[in-house]
């Protein structure tokens, strides 16, 4: 008997237990996200050709900070929304970056999400969650680019300042929260989503110098759909009040 009950006390401090975590919940994160895929396919891009601009044509990945807010209606079941804002790490290129230009690039992402978690009352939690929204990317552009002219070939000011949208058809997180008390938990994430930019809207400024001394305003002409994939790998921070 006496053995017994030592192996019940050894079994119950070895695995810490917590309060089961219900109400309101929010979390926070960081990390870093890359992707493949397109922006815009068979439209114009920078250097005056037409066809496919890919993600990888003027930037090599972003750094994304994630908001999450919801509802834990049970100890295993979260309710949602998610919203992200990701500064692009942008990167020369003669189809949207060229040598020289100033090239600026945000996304945002955001939606509904629902979260199932496999162990709530132990002291790592894995989760799985899935959601859909919208992604949006802003970007502006600006530079010096050579012009013909009646004049002969004139440095003009450039500016490209446009938004595309569409919607993130699908996002799948996985990840697990270490418990570091009765209301926080820090943990790694992976997000994956697929998306399609679907419109695309903003404004081409020209100014060319004298002796021209014209500066023109264009809207950004036609493109196809641009779907994309990304991914996003980081730590978050949750309260669980």
């Amino acid at each position: 008997m006496g053995s017994a009950v030592a192996g019940a006390q050894e079994v119950q401090t070895s695995t810490p237990k917590f309060s089961d975590p219900t109400g309101l919940e929010l979390t926070i994160g960081l990390g870093f996200q890359g992707g493949a895929g397109y922006v815009y396919k068979n439209g114009e891009r920078l250097d005056g050709s037409h066809g496919d601009v890919k993600l990888s044509d003027g930037a090599v990945g972003g750094v994304p900070f994630l908001v999450e807010l919801g509802y834990r209606l049970s100890p295993k079941w979260f309710v949602g929304a998610y919203g992200q804002v990701s500064y692009i790490l942008t990167s020369e290129s003669p189809l949207s970056c060229p040598e020289g230009f100033d090239c600026n690039a945000m996304q945002f992402r955001f939606g509904p999400q629902v979260q199932y978690h496999f162990s709530p009352e132990a002291s790592f939690d894995p989760f799985v969650g899935v959601g859909f929204g919208m992604a949006i990317l802003n970007v502006k552009n600006s530079g010096v680019l050579p012009v013909d002219t009646p004049a002969g070939a004139l440095n003009s000011d450039f500016e490209v300042d446009s938004t595309t949208r569409g919607p993130e058809f699908i996002n799948v997180t996985v990840g697990g929260k270490w418990r570091l008390g009765e209301s926080f938990s820090f943990g790694p994430y992976l997000t994956a989503g697929y998306a399609t930019y679907t419109a695309r809207a903003g404004t081409t400024t020209v100014a060319i110098p004298a002796p021209v001394n014209v500066t023109t305003e264009s809207p950004l002409t036609y493109a196809d759909d641009g779907p994309n994939l990304s991914l996003m790998l980081g730590f978050r921070l949750t309260l669980n009040p």
